[in-house]
C-alpha cells in the first residue's frame, strides 16, 4: 500500500515538473498501446460468414493482432434461364428497354411488361403519324391495307393480300370478345368493308386513319364502335 502511495506521489511530483508533464503523459499513451495484452486475440473467432443478396459464399476474413486486413472471398454463380422468346425476358432488365416502349405502354394503357412483341413496337414506332394516302405505301403517305400488310409481314412473318376486302377473306371470323394480339379488325367507312386495323391489347387497334395517318385508336370510341363489322384471325399457314 505505501508503494502505491508513493507512487502516484511521484507521478504528481513529476508532473508539476517543467515539460514532466508531457512526457509522462506520452510515457503512458506509448506503454498503453504497446501492450499487447489489451488485444488478446479471441479464440475461434477467426472467420465472419455473412451472406449477401447479391453474391452467394462471401466471407469476411479477420486476422486479430495484426495490421487490419479484410480478405473477400467471393464465388459467383451463374444461373442461366430457359430460352424463351418473350422479348423483355431476354432483357437484363425492365431499364434496358428503349424509351418508346414505355411511350406505348401508356398509349395503351398497359403495363410495359405486356409489350412482349418487339417487332410489332418498333414497326408502329417507326411508322407513327405517318400520314393517310389512298395506293400509298412509303412513309411519304401509305394507306391502311398497306400499312397492316407490312406490319402482319414484319411483325408476325404472315403474307397477307392487298386490300381490306381481301385480308377480311383470308382471315377466319372470329367474335369481338376474343381478340388477340395479331387479329384483324375491319369497319364500313365507305360502304362495305373499306378499312382495316391491327388489334394490339386492351381494346386498342393500330391503323392508317385518314385524319390522323398511323395511329392507335380504341374500339370503343363512337366513331368505330358504329362502323365495326367484324374481327378476323389470320390463318394460319397450311
Amino acid at each position: 500500500m505505501g508503494r502505491s502511495i508513493f507512487h502516484i506521489l511521484s507521478v504528481k511530483k513529476t508532473l508539476d515538473m517543467p515539460f514532466g508533464r508531457n512526457m509522462l503523459l506520452g510515457g503512458l499513451i506509448a506503454s498503453l498501446f504497446s501492450s499487447c495484452a489489451l488485444f488478446k486475440p479471441i479464440p475461434g473467432a477467426k472467420k465472419v460468414q455473412k451472406t449477401s443478396p447479391y453474391f452467394d459464399d462471401i466471407a469476411l476474413v479477420l486476422n486479430p493482432g495484426k495490421k487490419s486486413q479484410y480478405v473477400a472471398e467471393a464465388s459467383i454463380k451463374f444461373i442461366e434461364d430457359a430460352p424463351s422468346g418473350n422479348y423483355l425476358n431476354d432483357l437484363p432488365g425492365i431499364e434496358f428497354l428503349p424509351s418508346y416502349f414505355f411511350r406505348y405502354s401508356v398509349l395503351l394503357d398497359i403495363e410495359v411488361e405486356k409489350l412482349t412483341n418487339k417487332k410489332l413496337v418498333e414497326y408502329i414506332h417507326q411508322w407513327y403519324a405517318v400520314p393517310y394516302r389512298i395506293g400509298g405505301t412509303s412513309k411519304e403517305g401509305i394507306d391502311c391495307s398497306a400499312f397492316v400488310q407490312g406490319l402482319a409481314s414484319d411483325a408476325f412473318a404472315v403474307q397477307l393480300p392487298r386490300t381490306s376486302r381481301e385480308q377480311a377473306a383470308f382471315c377466319s371470323d372470329i367474335d369481338k370478345s376474343q381478340l388477340q394480339e395479331g387479329d384483324l379488325v375491319f369497319f364500313n367507312t365507305t360502304g362495305g368493308i373499306s378499312h382495316v386495323g391491327l388489334y394490339i391489347n386492351n381494346n386498342k387497334f393500330v391503323h392508317a386513319s385518314t385524319s390522323n395517318g398511323v395511329i392507335i385508336s380504341d374500339l370503343d370510341e363512337p366513331y368505330w364502335q358504329r362502323r365495326f363489322v367484324k374481327a378476323g384471325r389470320i390463318k394460319a399457314a397450311d
